[in-house]
């Protein structure tokens, strides 16, 4: 097989290296088993067993080029890299609202509290609407002994000194008389001097005398007045219990 020699300019063009044609005008490479370098913009013809072998395509180094995007740190020790830029933890943060277990409370009133973790007092004025249980034990109840025994002489008028029921608001008022026929009245007052008839007088039994009564009442003071229009002396016991609430 006929070839020929040619001259043609290296890849760093400052000088010319010699190339084998064969008659076909095909580079020839051959079998030394050397790589050689391909700089050629046609069909390459390989002869390493002294056939022509044509050669065409798309040819892949092994090293192949890369994009990413973020910068990347290499260099030539062959070995692999670490890559900086802008990459995210498999953790990631969270933002946003977040409620803690103990949560702030508004009142309307001024609030005493501490670090103990103890439910503490509350001061100030409260204003509560609605019923009320009550608990700790039972009411308030106070008994007042008004007339014990009182002799009320014929024709004459007999009255309790005034008492002081601010602070209660049920009231019971009870008794016995030997003077059947005459009521008993209740009177009110806001300053224990000028007294008011309820109109809501009490009428003793007329076999026992016994007498009883039970109302509610926003007075400040209260007390009973008892007319005898018996001929003849009356005796008269009564009583005014008072409960809270």
């Amino acid at each position: 097989m006929s070839s020929t020699t040619v001259l043609a300019l290296n890849s760093n063009e400052d000088g010319l290296e010699r190339m084998k044609l064969n008659a076909s005008k095909n580079l020839l490479v051959d079998g030394s088993a050397v790589t050689q370098p391909v700089s050629i913009a046609a069909t390459v013809t390989v002869d390493a067993s002294g056939t022509t072998v044509p050669v065409s395509g798309a040819f892949y180094q092994a090293t192949q080029p890369i994009s990413a995007a973020v910068a990347l740190t290499v260099d030539g020790s062959g070995v692999t890299q670490p890559v900086s830029g802008a990459f995210y933890p498999a953790t990631q943060p969270v933002t946003g609202a977040f409620y803690q277990a103990t949560q702030p409370i508004s009142a309307a009133v001024a609030l005493t509290v501490d670090g103990s973790g103890v439910t503490q007092p509350i001061s100030g004025s409260v204003s509560i609407t609605g019923n009320v249980a009550t608990t700790g034990g039972a009411l308030s109840v106070a008994n007042n002994s008004v007339w014990t025994s009182q002799t009320i002489a014929a024709a004459a008028t007999a009255v309790t000194t005034g008492l002081d029921i601010s602070l209660y608001r049920s009231v019971v008022i009870y008794g016995d008389t030997d003077n059947t026929s005459d009521e008993i009245k209740i009177e009110i007052s806001f300053d224990n001097t000028n007294y008011y008839d309820l109109g809501d007088n009490l009428y003793p039994d007329g076999s026992t005398g016994n007498f009883v009564k039970q109302l509610s009442t926003d007075a400040k003071y209260i007390r009973l007045s008892k007319t005898n229009n018996l001929a003849v002396a009356e005796t008269i016991t009564a009583d005014i219990m008072v409960k809270s609430g």
